[in-house]
């Protein structure tokens, strides 16, 4: 009986490892909530790192647009299973496919995550930004995201997220159109009953930042997988 106990502790180990790696559930806390954002398949971020193309952004936001999610004057933030692996998007105002028309539109971003992790930036050779990575620990963003409110937009994300991985958003509105984002700014994502919806929505602080963080934790199977080992633990000790 030793033996089948400690068989079946090593396989639910093995098999919680292999689940981890690709967790696709996100723990987001804000300065008033806390929620769960569940990922779904995408076929963008193809590109090399650090490049999000326009035209990935155009299609989330067309994507979006077809589950009546309106992301114009919007920062929209989901979690999504990407040809990088899984990614923490944020679409920033709402892309048209067309490219730049324009700048009168200005955010800032400080953004420090895990150091494994991958980063795509649309426009990376236009905006202003700067990825800190020491030899070890966190690595940090900060950039300055600048677009045409009209037709185009921007956007960022950190890829090839797996269980445990963290981070942490600082945002700025800076000096750009006074009626760039809604007063409900910040919109998050989640896919839900075989569809996307909105899970959760905040507004910039009166100073004009707005501060969230997120790990990765695991999915349904993984949490079942982590319940077993405990009673197997627990009927050990009788």
């Amino acid at each position: 009986m030793t033996i089948l106990r400690t068989t079946l502790c090593s396989t639910t180990l093995v098999c919680l490892l292999t689940l981890s790696a690709n967790a696709s559930i996100i723990q987001v806390n804000t300065s008033s909530d806390s929620f769960e954002l569940n990922s779904h398949a995408m076929n963008i971020m193809g590109a090399t790192s650090p490049y999000l193309t326009t035209d990935d952004l155009a299609l989330a936001h067309s994507i979006m647009d077809d589950w009546g999610i309106d992301t114009n004057g919007k920062i929209t933030i989901l979690p999504v299973n990407t040809n990088a692996g899984l990614s923490f998007l944020t679409l920033i105002d709402k892309e048209a496919g067309g490219g730049d028309t324009g700048s009168n539109a200005t955010l800032g971003l400080t953004s420090t995550a895990s150091s494994t992790l991958g980063m795509y930036i649309n426009d990376a050779t236009q905006d202003v930004w700067q990825l800190i990575q020491p030899p070890f620990g966190a690595q940090t963003l900060g950039a300055t995201f600048t677009w045409g409110s009209g037709e185009s937009g921007d956007g960022f994300a950190w890829a090839d997220l797996s269980y445990g991985d963290f981070f942490s958003y600082s945002f700025n509105n800076l000096d750009g159109m006074e009626n760039t984002f809604d007063e409900d700014a910040f919109q998050f994502v989640s896919w839900a009953n075989d569809g996307w919806e909105v899970v959760s929505t905040n507004g910039f602080n009166i100073d004009g930042t707005s501060v969230f963080t997120g790990i990765t934790i695991p999915g349904p199977p993984a949490a079942m997988l982590i319940a077993a080992l405990a009673l197997n633990r627990r009927r050990r000790r009788h």
